[in-house]
């Protein structure tokens, strides 16, 4: 009799060990379990180990991590009818886990599925030109149009963004057109602008020489530049009228521009003219 009771202890805490190894589980700090008792929700255990009842309730985990949904190869018509093809990522995050298991059956599918369709609709509403330079407000729209469905399922739509818009060839080759069109036109803007100022700069300028004194310095300079090559002989010829304007000193400077050519040719003078003689005498 005492070994069939030491046998019968020993099967209970057996059985009774089993029991409490299958009743406990646990919590990843990433994720949030409702615990369901015959089919209802009785509480979300928190992160940790925890206890069930073995055979009588339900464990239902829901991650609350961020989750991105890739909305890849989605047609749209734009409201002037152009057909886009659009590249988009959604990411959101389970706020309400209760929420989720007693509303949606699959949350990332409902939400796919809603984010394909409020896509379609919001690119529906802008024309090509609108769309491809307003893509964060286009963006935004969809954001907040899958939010408030999203927040009836306890789920937070965190950002959506809009990844590619795929234009067709023809579009592309008529964007093309117009880009090279458009910089041209700067270029000729820039062109006409930089030709504007130049006049205006020109136009002072002849004002500014418009002054004899001032045209006078100017022609000066421009025979001392021009004096500088040695083999080249200059006569320049300067109206009476010209003349009395730059008086005295004028012609001063004048006469100084070449002043050491001509010094160089007084001394080299008396030189040509003992060898004209030397020849001459050789020759009598």
């Amino acid at each position: 009799m005492e070994t069939l009771e030491i046998v019968l202890i020993s099967l209970a805490v057996l059985f009774a060990g089993f029991i409490a190894t299958l009743g406990l589980y646990i919590v990843n700090q990433w994720e949030k379990v409702a615990v369901l008792r015959f089919g209802k929700i009785i509480k979300i255990a928190s992160t940790g180990i925890n206890f069930k009842i073995p055979f009588v309730d339900r464990l239902y985990r829901v991650d609350m991590r961020m989750q991105t949904i890739d909305l890849k190869g989605q047609s749209a018509i734009t409201k002037d009818s152009i057909s886009v093809g659009l590249d988009a990522v959604v990411f959101m995050k389970v706020e309400d886990p209760e929420k989720v298991i007693l509303n949606v059956v699959n949350y990332v599918e409902a939400v796919t599925k809603y984010a394909q369709t409020s896509m379609r609709n919001i690119v529906g509403q802008y024309k090509l030109d609108e769309l491809l330079s307003s893509r964060d407000k286009v963006a935004i729209s969809i954001k907040s149009i899958i939010d408030e469905l999203a927040q009836e399922w306890g789920i937070d739509i965190v950002r959506t963004e809009l990844q590619e818009i795929n234009l067709p060839q023809n579009m592309q080759r008529a964007f093309a057109v117009q880009a090279e069109s458009e910089r041209e036109s700067k270029a000729i803007i820039i062109k006409s602008a930089a030709e504007l100022e130049a006049s205006t700069n020109l136009q002072k300028a002849a004002a500014i020489l418009a002054d004899n004194n001032a045209l006078q310095l100017r022609i000066l300079e421009t025979i001392k530049q021009v004096s500088k090559d040695q083999s080249n002989t200059i006569i320049f010829a300067l109206p009476t009228e010209t003349l009395k304007s730059i008086g005295a000193g004028g012609l001063a400077a004048m006469a100084s521009i070449n002043s050491s050519d001509a010094r160089k040719r007084a001394q080299n003078k008396p030189d040509q003219t003992q060898e004209t003689e030397e020849t001459e005498t050789e020759s009598s």
